[in-house]
Formats: structure tokens, C-alpha cells, sequence
């Protein structure tokens, strides 16, 4: 197997008339060639998920919908018994296929001890191989008090994807989460960010125990995000819906956006209070400010699109809110929605200040413009940073 070599250093020019090779995908679209990490938590069910993985590949069988063209591989068992695998075997193959491309090794060298050499045999005895599992890669490590985790970490996964970049294979490693939770559902693979570092490729996979259904993130650098929601059935994990980044953003939008934007497109014009805004659009239970922060949240992807315009300003120390079409006019003293994030909206007039409170009476409930209806006084409470970030 050869890859195109190009010298250490090159001119932009000489770049742009070289012929690279594309990206060699294993399964197109979510594993290419290079170093992949493949974690997850304990008892997820990886082993059984990478086995099926194997047996498709080595067999030119789907996955996922994905075309496979037929490559031997290896797979590294390295917490199993034969005992053990065939049993899985058994319950993934029927009688009649004959998986001969697919290699299983229960035993290996460690990074540095020997497992490159290891690997190098292997490729040159298959020359067809395109994947190599090793499942786990904490099987593989060896302790070493010496530098920093970083470094261990980075030296180690390095070693590995320098063979997987010289002979155009992909080596997936399997791997564990740590216990504690993250905010960065990456963050949560154990060992340093020297690992992420290094890896073109990682999948993510999230399952509550017992349960029938997973969820995989994927993320690379030959690649856009996505998102794979599976189920087991019969020891085989199938595709019920994929993501994209971009689609798992819009299901993060509240729907009480989609509603008042709605709204708005039906009266044309509408100012008042975010109270008022939400009594007019039907909408329960959502607090003014947690309301406002998520409209300038998603303001973009919700209601630019209907070509809605908002600006606000402060009337009788009451924030209006003023929205209306491209040829709409924002008003007097008008501040762009960008500045609105983390406003409590509305506020009651200080009780210090009757005129201000006799002007609120005075002016009633804020009016959709299209229509003119009145509604109620504004309720509300002040705006609560913490609660708005949180929502």
C-alpha cells in the first residue's frame, strides 16, 4: 500500500498544482482514514457495536445506510476471550457468510514495546487492510511517571497515527469516559486533551444502561459534526435518525420562539412588554427575561428569516419591545437587539414615582399595531441574570 509523498516544505503555488489524493473514507461521511477514538462509558456497549462494525466492513455490508467496500480487517480484542467473541460471533453471523476478512487477536505488544512492529506485519501480510481496531487502548499504554499526561498522552497516540498517515489505514481506538460530567461532552474522555489532539476522528457515544437506544456524536477534521440516533435490536445497532450540527441547533431553539415569531408574521407590526408579548402569542409559562434572553439568542435563526425587525426601547422605565418588517420603522432612541441579551423585561414602575405609574395606567396594556386591542397591566419581576443565563 503507497501514499503520496510530498516534501516537508512547499510553496503555496507548488501546493495548489500537486495532485493530492481525497479523503479514503471507511464508512463514508463518518470514519476516514487516520487515528479515530471511539469512547464511551463502561457497559455502553462498544465492543459489541465495534464487532458488528468489523464484520460489515471486512464483509462489504451497509452501515447506516453507507455503501462498504469490502477490506480485511483487525480487530484487537484485547478485554475478551475467544470463548467470549465467538459467542458474539454466533449471534451476529449467519450460518452461510464466511467473514474470513475479518482477523481477531486477543493478545498484543504495547505503544513502544513492540505493538508498531506488531501492526506493520500485519499490514504487509494484508495488504488490503483498511481498518484496525484496538479495543482497548488502555491495554495497549504503559505506565510512565515520566512528563506530563499531555505529553504521555500525545506521544503515545501520536505513535499511532503516524503508521495510520504512512500506509492510508484507519486505527480506531476504543476507549473510556471518566465519571465525572461535563459541560463539553468531550472533555469527559479520559486521559489529557493530548488525546483529542492528536485524533482526526471521534466518536462519542451516550446510553443509559439497559437501554435500548444510543446516541453517537462525531466530530472530525475531514468531516461536519453530526449526530447518529441508534437502537439495538437482536445485538445489531440500527439508524433511526441522523443529525447535523446545524439540525441539532434548531432543535435546540424553544418552541415558544416559533410561536411568538408566528405571530408576529400574522399582525404585521407589534409593540409592548415581553409580558404582554407572550400573553398575545398564547404562551404560558415562560418568564419575560428568560423569553427576551433566548429571542436575542436565536433572533438570527428564527425570526430574520421572516424578515423581522426588533429594536426596544425605555418608555415610563418600562422596556418596549417594537417589532416590524423591512419597512417598518424602529422608533426614536431604538437599541439594536444585540444589546438585549440578559434585560428582565418588563419592569414595573418604581412606586416612588406616580407620574410614571399614571402614565402606565394611562397607556394600558401594550397594543399589537396591526390590530390595536388592548390588554392587561404588565406583571413581572426584575430581571434575574443567573435564571435568564440558565434558561
Amino acid at each position: 500500500m503507497t501514499t503520496t509523498r510530498l516534501p516537508k516544505t512547499i510553496t503555496a503555488g507548488a501546493l495548489l498544482a500537486t495532485p493530492i489524493p481525497p479523503v479514503k473514507w471507511i464508512i463514508s461521511g463518518l470514519l476516514p482514514a487516520g487515528l479515530a477514538i471511539f469512547a464511551g462509558p463502561s457497559k455502553a456497549g462498544k465492543s459489541w457495536l465495534t464487532l458488528w462494525l468489523c464484520l460489515q466492513i471486512s464483509q462489504g455490508k451497509s452501515v447506516w445506510g453507507r455503501e462498504i467496500e469490502p477490506r480485511t480487517v483487525l480487530y484487537f480484542s484485547l478485554e475478551d476471550t475467544l470463548g467470549r467473541l465467538q459467542e458474539r460471533l454466533y449471534q451476529l453471523v449467519d450460518a452461510e457468510e464466511d467473514p474470513e476478512r475479518l482477523i481477531l487477536q486477543t493478545e498484543s505488544h504495547g505503544i513502544g514495546q513492540g505493538l508498531e512492529e506488531q501492526i506493520v506485519s500485519f499490514i504487509h501480510t494484508y495488504p488490503d487492510i483498511s481498518l484496525i481496531v484496538i479495543d482497548t487502548l488502555q491495554k495497549v499504554r504503559k505506565s510512565d511517571q515520566n512528563g506530563s499526561m499531555y505529553a504521555n498522552d500525545y506521544k503515545d497516540i501520536g505513535a499511532l497515527k503516524e503508521l495510520a498517515d504512512k500506509y492510508g489505514i484507519c486505527i480506531l481506538l476504543v476507549h473510556h469516559l471518566r465519571k465525572q460530567s461535563s459541560s463539553d461532552p468531550y472533555d469527559q474522555i479520559s486521559g489529557s486533551t493530548g488525546i483529542m489532539g492528536v485524533a482526526d476522528t471521534t466518536w462519542l457515544i451516550h446510553r443509559q444502561r439497559m437501554s435500548k437506544t444510543a446516541t453517537i456524536r462525531v466530530i472530525g477534521r475531514d468531516m461536519d459534526e453530526k449526530m447518529l440516533h441508534i437502537r439495538e435490536e437482536n445485538c445489531v445497532w440500527t439508524l433511526d435518525e441522523e443529525e447535523t450540527a446545524e439540525q441539532q441547533a434548531l432543535k435546540a431553539i424553544p418552541d415558544y420562539l416559533w410561536k411568538v415569531a408566528d405571530y408576529i408574521d400574522s399582525v404585521g407590526k407589534w409593540q409592548g412588554t415581553a409580558t404582554e408579548l407572550l400573553v398575545a402569542a398564547n404562551i404560558s409559562d415562560v418568564k419575560p427575561n428568560q423569553f427576551t434572553y433566548n429571542m436575542a439568542k436565536y433572533f438570527d435563526k428564527v425570526f430574520e428569516p421572516k424578515n423581522i425587525r426588533y429594536k426596544t426601547h425605555r418608555k415610563n422605565k418600562v422596556r418596549l419591545l417594537n417589532f416590524y418588517g423591512d419597512d417598518g420603522d424602529g422608533g426614536d432612541d431604538d437599541i439594536d437587539i444585540t444589546q438585549l441579551s440578559g434585560w428582565g423585561i418588563p419592569e414595573r414602575p418604581s412606586p416612588s414615582s406616580p407620574s410614571s405609574l399614571g402614565a402606565l395606567e394611562r397607556s394600558k396594556h401594550g397594543r399589537s399595531v396591526a390590530t390595536g386591542q388592548p390588554a392587561e397591566k404588565p406583571t413581572g419581576t426584575a430581571p434575574n441574570p443567573c435564571e435568564a443565563a440558565g434558561a
